[in-house]
């Protein structure tokens, strides 16, 4: 059976005019704006499906008494050809019905351009502009574009958890997960030491879980775990990380594209695989998405102040390095990194002085935008700088040069404007070789048994990475800020709705 909505959008109701006159039909939408004559008035309505929405023209002035920006309405007519030329079909509007109205005097967006600031203190009211709406479709566009990159590679889509009693990247920035119960006692834990004993055996008693529970900062460690009966394997969901940075490019809850193939043996199919995706989506997303691309290309850079929204110009030169239409990505490694960096005569806040030193945000974008001015891949990173499962560069095929100390078949990939994208690695799948990097790192195995368990057992050379979605959604956009490319951004100090 064919379903079909009931009530058609604009787009729908346009496209299905074919340009032709059409009468009676019913438009749903909100009131952008309203300007009245002595004999007629215009009202322009909009609901989302396409950028420009309708105007409707009404003969008597006195319908339109009410209407306001942000009011709903329902309107009845015909479809027309217009006479003006902003737009090639209009509704002579026969009858219309106030749904909700808009105060006026109050309504926070009832300016037709506003700086993204201003509407930064309206999360939940900012998706009625073009901009916002134009972005949460083009959101739309690169996770369907994603999904079918995956799905037309034989790859699997999983449901991974969001609690979880491990921290694959290592760096303790989870939020913890407690009860009100659990985390009552816990604050009220007072007196002798005997007896805060006894108090703190009382609030393991009232945990919910057996065991301390964070949000997921990754659903790797999971996904490995489906990898191993099913070769191809990926998911998109969000992730937490307690990180206290206000940077344009971090936020509290985000959403990551994972992904983990079996039987990898060399980084660079990783880095193919992950060259692929990207490319088809961008270029997926340029199709499919060209008005939204429009209207967020027009964002004027005077309405965006501290945010460094891209020229459009700068965006269109990122989507096409992005696209299948442009040159492979530039390959390098974090040996290689080092020495451009060392030897490019600019001074680092974060100096590079000898191999090992970390690349920070300075360094990955004067690589990316200055450097190679297009999205390059650092591979092989120090050992000592990366997670504990990531394979060594000396056990995976493929030769990558001489380095300056041991190092993992690794990679970034840094694009120009934003700086880290994705990452990935070869897995190590030996239980020997995993149980030496936990030592190594001086970590706590307690909790990673089961992870254990996927080496003894039927283990295989692996690999994946993950993507940070809403810094790609950032190359696509042209967005400078990263809390304008997700609806309801979380980060260090603000949770507001």
């Amino acid at each position: 059976m064919t379903y079909r909505f009931p009530v058609k959008s604009i787009r729908q109701l346009l496209e299905a005019s074919h340009g032709t006159d059409a009468p009676q039909v019913t438009v749903n939408g909100w009131v952008r704006t309203v300007r009245t004559q002595k004999q007629r008035a215009f009202v322009q309505v909009a609901d989302g499906s396409n950028p420009q929405g309708i105007q409707a023209v009404v003969s008597d002035p006195e319908m339109v008494k009410g209407l306001s920006t942000g009011a709903s309405v329902r309107l009845q007519g015909s479809l027309v050809k217009s006479i003006g030329g902003n737009q090639a079909m209009e509704l002579k509007a026969s009858a219309i019905t106030l749904l909700g109205a808009s105060d006026p005097e109050k309504y926070p967006l009832h300016k037709a351009k506003l700086p993204l600031e201003h509407l930064r203190d309206h999360f939940h009211l900012r998706s009625r502009t073009r901009t916002f709406t134009a972005m949460w479709k083009l959101r739309n566009s690169a996770m369907q574009g994603f999904h079918e990159f995956f799905q037309s590679n034989d790859f699997i889509h999983v449901n991974t958890p969001i609690f979880t009693t491990n921290d694959c990247e290592g760096a303790g920035e989870s939020f913890r997960v407690m009860t009100p119960e659990s985390l009552a006692n816990q604050s009220t834990a007072t007196g002798t030491l005997k007896q805060q004993h006894q108090q703190h055996q009382q609030i393991k008693k009232d945990e919910f879980f057996d065991l301390p529970v964070s949000l997921t900062v990754s659903s790797q460690l999971h996904l490995e775990a489906m990898n191993a009966a099913l070769p191809r394997v990926y998911t998109m969901g969000p992730a937490f990380r307690a990180e206290k940075s206000l940077s344009t490019r971090h936020l509290a809850e985000f959403w990551m594209l994972e992904a983990e193939a079996a039987f990898l043996t060399n980084l660079d199919d990783l880095l193919d695989l992950l060259e692929a995706s990207v490319k088809a989506t961008t270029s997926r997303v340029v199709a499919a998405s060209a008005d939204d691309l429009s209207v967020l290309a027009a964002l004027p850079l005077a309405t965006t102040g501290t945010s460094s929204h891209r020229t459009k110009e700068e965006t269109q030169k990122l989507i096409l390095s992005l696209s299948e239409a442009g040159p492979a990505f530039h390959r390098i490694t974090y040996t290689e990194a080092i020495k451009i960096l060392q030897s490019c005569g600019k001074t680092w806040t974060h100096p590079v002085d000898s191999w090992g030193a970390s690349l920070q945000s300075e360094h990955e974008r004067y690589l990316a935008e200055e450097y190679f001015k297009a999205p390059v891949f650092v591979t092989d990173y120090p050992a000592s700088e990366k997670p504990f499962y990531m394979l060594d560069s000396a056990d995976s095929e493929g030769n990558r040069g001489i380095h300056g100390g041991p190092t993992v078949a690794c990679v970034d990939l840094l694009v120009p404007g934003i700086g880290e994208v994705a990452g990935g690695s070869l897995r190590e799948h030996r239980l020997d070789g995993i149980q030496r990097k936990i030592q190594e790192k001086k970590m706590d195995m307690k909790g990673l048994d089961w992870y254990m368990d996927l080496r003894r057992y039927g283990a295989v050379p692996h690999g994946g990475f993950g993507l940070g979605f809403e810094r790609y959604l950032m190359a696509l956009s042209g967005m400078g800020n990263v809390r304008d490319v997700i609806p309801m951004p979380r980060w260090f100090g603000h949770c507001k709705y």
